[in-house]
């Protein structure tokens, strides 16, 4: 296996990671009132599901375009991790990191896979 598809296999499952785990977060995790869940997963997920399309197909465009819906829940796992009780800063701490590996893995997957087709 070259680097490219470890790369690219790394980001695919952090991002689906962030989808499943928005999902997560809004119905059973974060312990949400009722008439909020459906506003949390459309702040946390439809942000996500739009370019995931090209991201299964490995597109470039889709995969900046992901890196930035993937600062939403980087931004809400830090603060959740930052600001809460100890299960839910766990949580946070999870998303955080799923937000930042599919940033990086992404960008190592788009750089790696330029330099191998020049």
């Amino acid at each position: 296996m070259n680097q490219v598809s470890v790369a690219r296999g790394l980001s695919l499952a952090c991002y689906l990671g962030l989808i499943v785990f928005g999902m997560a977060w809004a119905i059973r995790l974060g312990g949400l009132p009722r008439n909020q869940i459906s506003l949390t997963l459309l702040v946390l997920v439809a942000p996500l599901l739009i370019p995931l399309r090209g991201i299964l197909h490995g597109r470039n465009r889709a995969m900046i375009w992901s890196s930035l819906a993937a600062l939403i829940p980087l931004l809400h796992g830090g603060t959740i991790g930052w600001s809460t009780d100890w299960p839910a800063r766990g949580w946070g701490w999870l998303e955080f990191g799923l937000a930042v590996s599919y940033i990086v893995a992404g960008s190592y997957f788009i750089r790696w896979r330029a330099q191998t087709s020049q």
